[in-house]
């Protein structure tokens, strides 16, 4: 009997390491899950900061942004996502609406209110969506990292290349150039 002791020791010392590691594994995929269910919600507020907004050809801007969120009261699938660009003469108001879809697959809507309706995905901590207007392909990206909010938008254009002599592509492809990055980190602002 004595000699299985120390075996009996180490087994349980590994059942009980191993149930610890379980737990904690549990725990992270519970507040992961969590945090991704709490958008938007966890993201209401006003939002205010800088936009920078760069060109390739080196030029650059900077404007006021702020994003306003917040639940709109006859609609629980629906908030408000009003982005107001510059202040006094030059302010722009864009009085979206962020419309949920399908929270399971982390399907959203940004309404525009005119008929655009651009699709948004929630993938980890990030709200993705690419669209084209026109020529121009965009892609916009908006991460909560702690008490910021950070927003990203970069604008691409088609190159307009034909494919090289005695090229073997058989699917179509297209390269494009990067226009513009818009870039802004937004803190909550007390109101």
């Amino acid at each position: 009997m004595k000699q299985f002791l120390p075996i009996l020791k180490r087994s349980l010392l590994v059942l009980v390491l191993m149930s610890f590691l379980i737990l904690v594994m549990v725990k992270t995929v519970q507040s992961a899950s969590s945090s991704s269910n709490s958008f938007p919600e966890n993201w209401q507020g006003t939002w205010s900061g800088t936009m920078f907004n760069r060109s390739v050809k080196g030029q650059s801007k900077t404007v006021p942004m702020i994003l306003k969120i917040q639940p709109i009261s006859n609609n629980p699938l629906r908030y408000t996502w009003q982005i107001t660009y510059e202040a006094g003469a030059k302010k722009q108001v864009r009085n979206y609406e962020l419309v949920i879809k399908d929270r399971g697959a982390g399907h959203f809507v940004i309404d525009e209110q005119d008929g655009t309706l651009i699709d948004a995905w929630w993938v980890g901590d990030t709200l993705y969506s690419q669209f084209r207007v026109g020529n121009r392909l965009l892609n916009s990206q908006y991460e909560r990292q702690s008490d910021r909010l950070r927003y990203k938008l970069v604008t691409y254009q088609p190159l307009s290349s034909p494919p090289a002599k005695g090229s073997q592509q058989k699917v179509p492809f297209e390269s494009y150039q990067i226009g513009a990055v818009q870039s802004a980190e937004l803190a909550i602002a007390s109101e």
